[in-house]
């Protein structure tokens, strides 16, 4: 069946523009167009919309305010933002209420493939035993204000360094977590950093939020059973050295400037459904812990057989009610099934899928993934696979000599 999406834009060359560029995923989509707030909300009236992407400014009824109604009244609608207009504030305030953030002007493939993974990563969390083992989404961890107040300023196009230092400034956990991270071996600097400014400034602009995500997630779901503390350990390791990696694959593949980033956020998060099962500490863990140990059952089959889901699958569903942006989301939800993608070419989820079997050759069962070689045949990449077995052993060795 198709999907119903509903543009809205008061400029009525950007809507004729729309409607000539979107014309060959007629097959795919059901296309509706409105060029103000009034004519979206006639629309929605009389027929079922699953996705609305709407422009910021317009004369009547701000984007943000439209979304906002919409929530109300069509809370299962997925809601995007689509403008060119970047101030802090006005961002703030837009990812309050959307799902999904595009700026203009913005590659039609790119917002296609966008879509297109939202919708298939909604497919996924609909599922209920996630939601019923999970727990009411009201009531599960959320992410904190420091988080959307560092991703507002990233965005806006005045931001500076010292605007983020006087935000991370507010949080002393996450401000002690920096200065330590940056006076770590791994950076390798000599002086001893204290400011925060230069902090930010040694780590990069857009890692701040990794920082705030990572220590958000082991806040939010903690590990008690002693049994299950080597794994923790091992997990958080493996998650910064896929990140690593990832990032690394990305780069060397001369992917868009966003793709290296999210193909870091990605590998951080690979595990985060594995961690979710971890902090439960339930008998379902035993069990599985138990078939893990002693079967030969894939390990995605046993999680199927005792949670009713992955972990890939918890992983997108905690993501998307965090409006962890949907590519990125993808990496972590077909990270072991890549070939279920319908884009055919190289993105984040190949380097997390490429970057989490590179650096697990003999690791513990609980940890393991098969390499795609007919996904990487498809996109035309395998030949890329001795390149990036060299940069795995440069990052293995990376790691290795920090921790010396």
């Amino acid at each position: 069946m198709k999907k119903n999406i509903l543009f809205v834009d008061d400029n009525d060359n950007v809507i004729q523009g729309l409607k000539r560029q979107l014309r060959p995923f007629r097959d795919e989509w059901q296309l509706y167009f409105a060029n103000n707030a009034e004519a979206a909300l006639a629309v929605m009236e009389n027929q079922p919309i699953d996705l609305i992407v709407s422009d910021m400014l317009m004369p009547d009824i701000r984007g943000e305010e439209l979304l906002l109604t919409i929530k109300q009244l069509y809370p299962a609608t997925i809601r995007i933002i689509f403008s060119g207009y970047s101030d802090e504030t006005t961002l703030r305030k837009a990812l309050e209420v959307a799902h999904q953030y595009f700026c203009k002007p913005c590659n039609i493939e790119t917002l296609r493939e966008s879509i297109s993974q939202i919708f298939q990563i909604q497919t996924t969390i609909d599922n209920p035993r996630i939601i019923q083992s999970l727990g009411d989404p009201s009531q599960l961890p959320s992410l904190p204000k420091i988080y959307h107040d560092i991703n507002a300023a990233i965005a806006s196009e005045t931001s500076t360094v010292v605007a983020l230092a006087d935000i991370f400034a507010r949080d002393m956990v996450l401000s002690a977590r920096l200065l330590q991270l940056v006076n770590s071996p791994y950076f390798g600097i000599r002086q001893r950093i204290s400011s925060l400014s230069e902090a930010i400034g040694m780590v990069g602009i857009k890692m701040l939020n990794n920082l705030v995500l990572s220590l958000h997630i082991k806040n939010a779901f903690p590990v008690t059973d002693p049994k299950m503390l080597g794994y923790l350990e091992y997990l958080w390791q493996d998650a910064w050295q896929v990140a690593s990696l990832a990032k690394c694959i990305s780069l060397a593949e001369n992917q868009p400037e966003d793709r290296p980033d999210q193909a870091y956020l990605g590998g951080l998060l690979h595990n985060l459904g594995l961690l979710v099962f971890m902090s439960r500490g339930s008998d379902q863990l035993k069990t599985f812990m138990h078939e893990v140990k002693n079967s030969k059952t894939p390990v995605h089959q046993l999680e199927r057989q005792t949670f009713g889901f992955t972990r890939y699958e918890a992983a997108a569903y905690l993501l998307s009610l965090w409006k962890i942006p949907p590519r990125i989301i993808e990496s972590v939800l077909l990270q072991n099934t890549p070939n279920d993608s319908d884009y055919d070419g190289m993105n984040a989820l190949t380097a997390v899928h490429v970057a989490a079997y590179l650096l697990k050759p003999s690791c513990d069962r609980l940890f393991e993934i098969d390499l795609d070689q007919d996904y990487l045949q498809r996109i035309h990449k395998i030949q890329r696979l001795p390149h990036w077995q060299t940069l795995a052993e440069s990052t293995l060795a990376q790691f290795t000599q920090a921790n010396n």
